[in-house]
């Protein structure tokens, strides 16, 4: 990852560069991804931190190691652990292992999922899990492929036999003006969960752009650049529509604000 910001223009990344991938572009040190071969060396000579290496592999135990040094934490002031993504139940071995070894030491856990896997593989570790977010982005299976590159039958299938597990179900939507901000699209999610008994509440989440710049620092393209925020009151306009067909099944639809629910009636 780069980070232009923390740049003091030493140069030194530039020099250990094998692939001569490193240029000074606008006054920065700039990566040529098409020829960088991941050496790092540059990572290791940048005591600046503006070339840094984001994300390592480790097993379960070294996870597992990391969590139970907050564990005194969780047990005065509550919370878990909450594994995410990527996606969770693509790693149904490690997520299994993982989540049964917090279960052991009474930790919380939860997932956020966008629902897509194989249920034989994950199911594994739905005994050891106290809490789910589930993603259901399009209610449309044509829509859902043509902005994921799936459609919605197996997450779908996959939610209700997830819900037969008593697992508590926080079914959320992330509403992406001009993709899936349509009022039919959020009635018709609100309509397809209200029945299941394991979905608790239905949330909102209003799109930001705030990882545009891990884009960047990573060299990859944003494909949502140029899309805004929707507006409060569309939001706001949203949640009462869904609330509405939720709360005949003592169920409501919030979105966030400040941290604090709101839920409108």
């Amino acid at each position: 990852m780069e980070i232009p910001r923390k740049c003091i223009h030493c140069g030194t990344c530039q020099r250990v560069c094998p692939e001569a991938a490193i240029s000074l572009v606008d006054g920065d040190f700039v990566i040529d991804r098409s020829q960088c071969r991941n050496c790092l060396r540059c990572v290791d000579v940048c005591y600046a931190e503006s070339k840094e290496l984001v994300g390592r592999e480790m097993d379960a135990d070294a996870v597992f190691k990391e969590i139970y040094k907050d564990r005194l934490y969780y047990e005065l002031y509550g919370g878990g652990v909450t594994f995410s993504g990527g996606e969770p139940l693509t790693h149904p071995e490690f997520l299994t292992a993982i989540t049964e070894k917090c279960k052991r030491f009474r930790i919380n856990t939860a997932i956020e999922t966008c629902g897509f896997g194989d249920y034989e593989a994950f199911k594994t570790a739905l005994p050891y899990i106290d809490h789910i977010f589930f993603d259901l982005k399009h209610i449309d299976s044509a829509a859902h492929q043509q902005l994921t590159g799936a459609g919605n039958e197996e997450i779908i299938k996959n939610l209700n036999l997830i819900s037969n597990h008593d697992i508590p179900i926080t079914v959320r939507t992330p509403v992406v003006p001009g993709y899936n901000d349509s009022q039919e699209n959020i009635i018709g999610i609100a309509t397809l969960i209200k029945d299941i008994p394991a979905v608790k509440e239905y949330e909102l989440l209003p799109y930001h752009n705030l990882g545009s710049g891990k884009y960047a620092s990573l060299g990859r393209p944003y494909a949502l650049g140029g899309t805004e925020p929707p507006a409060e009151e569309q939001i706001i306009q949203l949640v009462k529509l869904a609330g509405q067909i939720l709360k005949p099944s003592g169920k409501q639809c919030f979105y966030t604000k400040k941290n604090k629910k709101e839920i409108l009636l």
